[in-house]
């Protein structure tokens, strides 16, 4: 039961704090430094595989591999940090909420000892698959309007843990902690606000909703739809070649649907389901605590997709706005620019880096 990982504890203190944020398609590293208590960003590298999707796309469930970055992360890795010249050595990395399990459990008041002891109890009417298979670790993240005590209980299969502690150790790199990344997300957007938001991630492989409430993740939810599925679309529709319709949906985003019922037709039906997927995680929400959530952030590569949050908020009815993971970040004034048009790519990293300042 116990994590070698302190999965939902505070990093270790070191003159370097690093963030590798390892996803489908690219990694992206940043690492920060403490000036006054106040992180500031000392590096930054992102590595893109463009290869890798061309060759999902030949496979059945294309984008859907197994393997972190298609096995290739290690060496990915060790490229991007001779090339970037990172200079520390342990870090933080996060895992997918699509492979792991995360749930809400609800206990009745007692002392912390009983708690321990009722969680390890507990865990396995929670954890579906055998508790031998996963490291498990828990917070205590408040109490229910019933006066109940509420745990976050987080099982990561330990094949999974083990192939990231290979990725780091084959980069020469130093794991210190693993956590999801929405925990990341939420640290690196959210932070203390106690208004209960939406998170989503369109990612390449999937996509990610979650509510983040008092500064705690309460639900989180995968859906296979994702922004490759998008690109996918475009490609066939258009006749166009993936790498064009990557391209072009950086470029035009939604806004390409504006008069063209032919592109419309096939990305309205992707689009739907992330919209279904949302209200129905907001629905849920305030059936079990009657909190009503009126704020939706994006993040992640997808987020800054012309007209994407605009078209969130005519169909949610509700404030969309763009994460900015840098807000709270000190960083040279020439590099504004850069951040303005990509930062928004580093939020789980980031979320790891700021881990390891608590």
């Amino acid at each position: 039961m116990d994590s070698p990982f302190n999965i939902f504890g505070v990093g270790f203190k070191q003159k370097g704090y690093l963030g590798i944020d390892i996803g489908t398609l690219s990694i992206k590293i940043v690492e920060f430094s403490n000036e006054n208590g106040r992180p500031k960003l000392e590096n930054y590298a992102i590595l893109t595989n463009y290869g890798l999707a061309l060759r999902n796309l030949a496979q059945d469930g294309a984008g859907k591999t197994p393997k972190v970055f298609d096995g290739e992360a290690s060496s990915m890795l060790r490229r991007l940090v001779k090339a970037g010249e990172i200079k520390a050595r342990e870090i933080n990395m996060s895992v997918p909420i699509f492979s792991s399990f995360l749930t809400v459990m609800e206990l009745p008041q007692m002392s912390e000892s009983e708690v321990i002891s009722a969680v390890q109890f507990e865990a396995k009417k929670y954890v579906p698959v055998s508790l031998d298979s996963v490291i498990i670790d828990w917070s205590l993240i408040g109490t229910s309007a019933e006066g109940k005590i509420l745990i976050l209980l987080v099982a990561i299969p330990k094949d999974l843990v083990n192939e990231y502690t290979n990725i780091a150790r084959e980069a020469d790199l130093k794991l210190l902690t693993i956590e999801l990344e929405t925990v990341s997300a939420a640290r690196a957007l959210i932070g203390n606000d106690p208004v209960p938001a939406v998170l989503m991630d369109v990612g390449s492989r999937d996509t990610t909703i979650s509510v983040v409430d008092n500064g705690f993740l309460r639900i989180s939810h995968s859906i296979e739809t994702s922004g490759e599925d998008l690109t996918r679309a475009l490609a066939n529709s258009l006749n166009i070649s993936w790498r064009r319709a990557e391209d072009l949906k950086k470029e035009n985003g939604l806004k390409i649907m504006d008069n063209n019922s032919q592109i419309t037709s096939v990305l309205t039906p992707l689009l739907n389901i992330i919209i279904d997927a949302t209200q129905n995680i907001i629905d849920i929400y305030f059936s079990k605590t009657k909190k009503k959530i009126e704020k939706l952030i994006i993040y992640g590569g997808v987020s800054k997709m012309p007209g994407f949050a605009e078209y969130l908020n005519s169909r949610l009815k509700m404030d969309v706005v763009i994460g900015a993971p840098f807000s709270r970040i000190a960083y040279p004034e020439k590099l504004k620019p850069v951040i303005d048009e990509i930062g928004h790519e580093f939020t789980i990293a980031i979320g790891l880096a700021l881990k390891a300042l608590q």
